[in-house]
């Protein structure tokens, strides 16, 4: 098989594909085809337009419109990430156990992470860390920035030797979880899919309850269009009601494959380009002595807004949920195997 995933970045969560696949089993990755529908929010109403057959692990829902029942019914499915896709697809509810990253239960080298239990880590949603400046606020508070960019291990042993996991990043929330760090979400709205959350939340038995993720500073709040500040260090929680997000909703129809739709696709190749450079410009704009002054204040209040997080209740699912889910994702992957004969 050929694992499918989201590849424009390294963000850990969608980059655990290029590695944990082949760790478990090297014959699984060899050859172009079936794909590997794997750890990410792979399952859109444009997945067909990726060729090949479909073998889904553990992935969910939520970018590109939402697929049809008779898209899924194409595809060999294994598990979901959670109980919205599963109902969305028209799948048994037993098919959605929970996301496919909690394999690394079957890797020792990751399974057997030394757990210190020092500190608050935070990690950012990807966009996040790449457009905002949460590495230098980190530094000037009692918080530990993981950059969702770094190597896989780095971030996962980050978090599993944190006491306190504040997680934009569903990964880092997913991986807080698994390795027992009690783990609070923060959101920036404009960046953060709730959908997403909602579905994996749901195959552990937990509610999706976020504080909305201030802005990190000047520059930050100008490309998300909104205002400076972080409530006085009050944290904010966010309403996210169930029934908002019902999977009930129709898919957009696809973008058939042809030129159009690859104009479209170099269109964004280049506005990636375009824009990265703008962003090292704006990142050299954000050592400038006007920058600093305006954003200082800003910093204090951000301080504040995390310490009050800090004393937020976690989340984290129950042990007994946590051994059910893995033993049922294992079994899973053990009938992959048998099916593809990879023993």
């Amino acid at each position: 098989m050929r694992p499918f995933y989201y590849s424009v970045t390294t963000n850990f969560g969608d980059h655990m594909n290029a590695w944990m696949w082949r760790d478990l089993c090297p014959a699984l990755v060899q050859g172009n085809s079936p794909r590997l529908v794997g750890v990410g929010s792979l399952l859109s109403h444009n997945l067909d337009d990726v060729p090949g057959d479909k073998v889904v692990f553990g992935t969910g829902t939520g970018y590109s419109g939402l697929p049809t029942p008779e898209q899924a019914a194409r595809w060999k499915i294994y598990c979901v990430r959670g109980p919205l896709t599963a109902r969305h697809l028209g799948l048994d509810p037993a098919v959605a156990i929970t996301d496919g990253a909690w394999l690394v239960d079957r890797l020792p080298e990751y399974a057997n992470l030394t757990r210190a239990r020092r500190g608050t880590v935070f990690v950012p949603h990807w966009t996040s860390s790449q457009y905002g400046n949460w590495a230098a606020q980190c530094a000037q508070m009692d918080v530990d920035f993981v950059d969702p960019f770094w190597d896989g291990k780095r971030v996962l042993s980050a978090i599993a030797n944190a006491d306190l996991a504040i997680v934009e990043s569903l990964h880092g929330a997913i991986m807080a979880d698994y390795y027992r760090t009690p783990w609070i979400a923060v959101s920036s709205p404009a960046r953060v899919l709730k959908f997403k959350w909602l579905d994996w939340c749901g195959s552990l038995d937990l509610s999706y309850r976020p504080f909305e993720l201030p802005a990190s500073d000047i520059f930050d709040a100008r490309l998300q269009g909104r205002a400076m500040g972080a409530n006085g260090g009050v944290p904010v929680p966010i309403d996210v009601a169930p029934d908002t997000f019902d999977v009930a909703q129709s898919a957009p129809t696809r973008a058939k494959p042809g030129p159009l739709n690859a104009a479209r696709v170099q269109a964004k190749s280049v506005l990636r380009t375009t824009r990265a450079a703008g962003f090292r410009a704006m990142a050299a704009l954000r050592g400038s002595g006007v920058a600093r002054r305006a954003n200082r204040a800003n910093a204090d209040e951000i301080a504040a807004y995390f310490e009050g997080l800090q004393r937020q209740t976690p989340m984290l699912s129950s042990d007994a949920v946590r051994a059910d889910r893995l033993a049922r994702l294992s079994d899973a992957f053990e009938r992959m195997l048998d099916d593809y004969n990879l023993r």
